[in-house]
């Protein structure tokens, strides 16, 4: 099979032929995919900060596909179900056939982990909330206030002044989707900068949601350049405290959000596949890669033979191909 393999170069993917899964375990299944996506937390092994210590290493994480094998043990899913990838499997019935792979296979991570960073910041409707990052976690995290009834939504990328100036309590909400490789407003590395800023524009009683990536690991031949992140972050802890905040981080189990989201896609009321700004064969990652390195694209989906699609390639939201 064709694979996106870190070699331990930083700012450079290959796409290698690899072997073929099979079943070692017999809890295992084996899914042959139809689609794929780049996330942000690819590009930390990309950029040589997060990743396995040894190399080489295949790639990705975003996925979904048709089940060719299955253990033994397996009872909830057979060979021929569509399913989405995340910790689990998540069996699609025959009422998403029609829906496009791009909308749902942001079910593996980024769409459950954009809902549940509103949920964390203790978010109900009518609050207002910022969001601090518009990449594509930024923006579905924007997206699934707007669709819980948020009554102002606000997207950060690089400086929050006016957000200040539009609401001198400060928003109710805040949302830090931008994680470890942040920068400060002139574009310089700074892990604290987002989480201060975020700080400073929640009100008195708000709360706070961190789940964009903050993992420091030590340098080995997979994480090249494991010494540029600080397993420390500064915090104004005291304004956390005289404003009695709540504060919620941490990795995101997908799984956990899955249902109420397919829902919402079965429905015809989300349709986060806007999110991706390119369609790609995998022989293109590479290129792709450092597109969105340099922020060249939003997101970019990998298309797959036997992938599902409706209307214009992209899901018909204008998605070109690399």
């Amino acid at each position: 099979m064709r694979a996106v393999v870190f070699e331990g170069h930083p700012y450079k993917v290959h796409v290698r032929t690899l072997p073929k899964p099979t079943i070692v375990r017999q809890t295992d299944a084996v899914v042959r995919l139809t689609a794929a996506a780049i996330c942000g937390s690819d590009l930390h092994n990309y950029h040589g900060v997060f990743g396995s210590r040894e190399v080489p290493y295949a790639l990705g994480h975003e996925g979904m596909g048709i089940v060719e094998k299955v253990g033994a043990e397996v009872q909830s899913i057979q060979p021929g179900d569509r399913v989405v990838v995340h910790l689990s499997l998540t069996v699609l019935g025959p009422s998403f056939d029609s829906i496009d792979d791009a909308d749902l296979v942001l079910l593996s991570d980024i769409f459950p982990t954009a809902w549940t960073g509103v949920t964390w910041s203790g978010f109900e409707a009518g609050d207002t909330i910022a969001i601090f990052g518009a990449g594509p976690v930024g923006l579905l995290a924007a997206y699934s206030a707007i669709l819980r009834g948020a009554s102002r939504v606000y997207a950060v990328d690089c400086v929050a002044a006016q957000i200040r100036a539009r609401e001198p309590a400060g928003v109710a909400r805040t949302v830090d989707c931008v994680g470890e490789e942040c920068v400060d407003g002139h574009g310089l590395p700074d892990q604290s900068d987002v989480v201060r800023q975020a700080i400073q524009c929640t009100r008195v009683g708000g709360g706070l949601a961190i789940v964009g990536v903050y993992f420091a690991m030590p340098t080995s031949p997979g994480v090249p350049r494991g010494e540029t992140i600080s397993p420390t972050v500064p915090c104004p802890l005291s304004e956390v405290w005289k404003k009695g905040l709540t504060l919620r981080a941490g990795p995101v189990d997908a799984k956990t959000a899955v249902a109420p989201l397919l829902e919402l896609i079965r429905a015809g009321k989300a349709r986060p596949g806007f999110v991706f700004s390119s369609v790609v064969d995998i022989e293109h990652a590479p290129k792709a890669y450092r597109q969105l390195s340099k922020r060249l694209e939003t997101k970019v989906l990998i298309r797959f033979e036997g992938g599902a699609k409706t209307g214009a390639e992209g899901g018909g939201r204008g998605g070109s191909r690399l």
